[in-house]
């Protein structure tokens, strides 16, 4: 049930329904969001069918709803999509002491019905200290299986340091003050921009053990197409578009090469980790 100590880092492709079958198994772990799993039963199914061989990570709703779904609600939809972790309730921009409160609560809960628990620190915005000790609570409470390094609680503690940067340097900062827990797997949350611009840095920290995005299929789907002369990959700064889950498969050579060629863009950043 445990995330495997050791395993390989990963990079987590999030793509519209139409598209999991083709990309999402370029990875045996997966962050599948909660409000796909609750509406889309064939979103659902296509995780429900994975082998044991595949590590299920749920979302909780609140990056795309607002607020987490309640307890009961998230093991009702862990189940159905054979998830092994749950995000625990985060509330990004609040007081550190409200996500540790909810994982106190809460946790115990989400550990009974068979789940690992996944941390997503968070603090008041500017408030370094207040996402340290979120990070710290996680780091070495026994029943945290899964720290997760969100692209809104880091950016939102040091708001000075520009977004696609800051978990670098979030994570710089916790190494340097001892407090990295280098035995508890890490998952990045999302991307700021392009794949190239902190996978490269976060993997030669040893800090990243898997992180998603949409990034590379939403962008083949919208034309955009990954360069290896560009600082990120992307000739922009990040694709605003929200994703479409409902996009259907389109039979185009032309769009099916764009979005394999940024695949393997993103895996080929993971080719010399061993």
């Amino acid at each position: 049930m445990h995330v495997v100590p050791g395993k390989k880092p990963e990079f987590c492709f999030i793509a519209p329904t139409a598209y999991l079958e083709a990309y999402a198994t370029h990875s045996t772990t997966h962050l599948v969001l909660a409000h796909l799993v609750d509406n889309d039963d064939a979103y659902a199914e296509f995780y429900r069918n994975l082998d044991d061989d595949h590590y299920i990570i749920m979302d909780n709703g609140a990056f795309e709803l607002g607020e987490s779904y309640e307890p009961a609600k998230l093991e009702e939809l862990g189940h159905k999509c054979n998830a092994n972790a749950i995000v625990l309730p985060d509330y990004p921009g609040q007081h550190q002491s409200r996500t540790i409160g909810a994982a106190e609560h809460l946790g115990p809960a989400i550990k009974a019905a068979g789940f690992d628990c996944m941390f997503v620190p968070q603090a008041e915005e500017g408030d370094l200290d207040g996402w340290i000790e979120a990070y710290e609570y996680a780091a070495n409470h026994e029943s945290i299986d899964i720290i997760g390094m969100s692209i809104l609680g880091v950016p939102n503690a040091i708001p000075h340091i520009s977004k696609p940067y800051a978990r670098v340097v979030m994570t710089q900062i916790l190494i340097e003050r001892g407090l990295f827990n280098f035995d508890k797997h890490h998952h990045y949350l999302g991307l700021n921009s392009g794949p190239k611009l902190e996978i490269p840095s976060l993997l030669n920290m040893g800090a990243l053990d898997s992180i998603d995005s949409s990034g590379p299929i939403w962008a083949g789907l919208l034309g955009h197409k990954y360069d290896t002369d560009t600082d990120s990959f992307q000739h922009v700064s990040k694709i605003h578009a929200p994703v479409d889950f409902d996009y259907q498969w389109i039979e185009n050579a032309d769009t099916q090469d764009r979005i394999q060629l940024n695949v393997d863009f993103t895996l080929m950043l993971f080719d010399d980790i061993e």
